[in-house]
């Protein structure tokens, strides 16, 4: 018996490394999390105190008018690029299909902008009391003048679209400074054509200027809600800079920091991370599954465990390869019996090395 247990001690004391090293590895995982989750609360902090959330929306200026939309798909990817970059002022002309429809709300992803929706029977009607307008069309007119692009337009007609107009911004500036009542800017509408033959010759007649979207030559014409989301990414670049708040985003703003000689990490470094995680994770009683519940075909009732929330992280922190692979190290006896290899070749002290979990 006294034999049997003592045959015992070399495999139990294995498992204690085992068990000290996958503990560590598991600290060494949660203070990179924590990490990378602190640089994200000060990115969101940062970016909270450019724009307070009371100020009014970056292009409030911008009215988005869509004439005679199809489909309702269309008219909710159009709500949610306007939802992206702050315009809630959108008017549907004589639509041929129902802008109330579920496929819209769907799309849309939110009901900020779907709740200020206006339809008209009309183009004249949504322009009425607008004080400019721009009409997209990618052809050219024999008695009037399709700019090539919004930086030509602006660049001849810097006031065409008062939001990104300097002076209009200076003077509504300064009329805030005197008095507490200032006027409300007015607004430039921004007019989008049929998605299978755009805007009428009458109806480019009723815009004060006609311009084209700039496209490459392997296919020209722009699918209705990405035109819509090509203009006002272009026109909320534009105005940020006009605000002084160039670097308004998570991804640009706050310190950004410099890992000189290190590349981001692969997808394939951070799977095997993950994978090796998830092993970890199991060895020590918890579950290696992302989520638990929901359908095949959808997230709805889908629960995110641990390593779920790990993968989430990891994912949009932009870990670099030291991050990849720190947490997968662990210290355990060095053994020329088990033909390991170190990487990197670091001794650590009598008897120890960091050698890789996947070694």
């Amino acid at each position: 018996m006294q034999a049997t247990a003592a045959g015992m001690q070399p495999q139990l004391q294995a498992c204690r490394v085992r068990l000290v090293s996958q503990h560590c590895a598991m600290h060494a995982a949660a203070a990179v999390l924590r990490l990378h989750s602190s640089r994200l609360r000060a990115r969101l902090a940062d970016d909270e105190q450019l724009i307070p959330a009371e100020a009014a929306n970056v292009l409030e200026q911008v009215r988005v008018v869509l004439v005679a939309p199809k489909t309702p798909a269309n008219i909710g990817a159009v709500a949610r690029a306007c939802a992206n970059f702050e315009t809630t002022s959108l008017w549907v002309v004589a639509p041929r299909c129902d802008p109330y429809d579920g496929e819209v709300e769907k799309v849309a992803c939110g009901q900020e902008v779907l709740k200020h929706i206006t339809v008209v029977d009309d183009l004249q009607q949504a322009l009425n009391d607008t004080i400019g307008s721009v009409g997209f069309t990618r052809r050219a007119g024999a008695t009037r003048y399709t700019h090539g692009s919004i930086a030509e337009l602006l660049q001849k007609y810097p006031a065409a679209i008062a939001a990104v107009d300097p002076v209009r911004h200076a003077t509504h500036q300064q009329q805030q400074h005197d008095s507490s009542s200032a006027t409300p800017p007015g607004q430039t509408a921004l007019v989008f054509g049929r998605e299978e033959s755009g805007l009428t010759e009458a109806e480019l007649r009723l815009c004060a200027h006609s311009c084209a979207i700039p496209t490459g030559r392997i296919q020209g014409s722009m699918n209705l809600s990405h035109a819509v989301a090509v203009v006002l990414s272009g026109l909320f670049e534009r105005r940020l800079q006009l605000l002084g708040l160039a670097n308004l985003g998570i991804e640009v703003s706050g310190k950004q920091e410099s890992w000189e000689g290190l590349q981001p990490a692969a997808a394939s470094e951070l799977s095997a991370l993950l994978t090796k995680l998830s092993a970890i994770a199991g060895s020590v009683g918890m579950s290696g599954e992302d989520s638990r519940g929901g359908g095949a075909q959808g997230s709805h009732g889908r629960r995110r465990l641990p390593l779920g929330h790990i993968r989430a992280i990891m994912s949009r922190a932009q870990a670099n390869t030291w991050v990849s692979i720190l947490p997968c190290w662990h210290l355990e006896p060095w053994s020329p019996r088990l033909g390991r290899t170190c990487w990197p070749n670091v001794k650590l002290g009598a008897g120890t090395q960091c050698t890789p979990l996947a070694c």
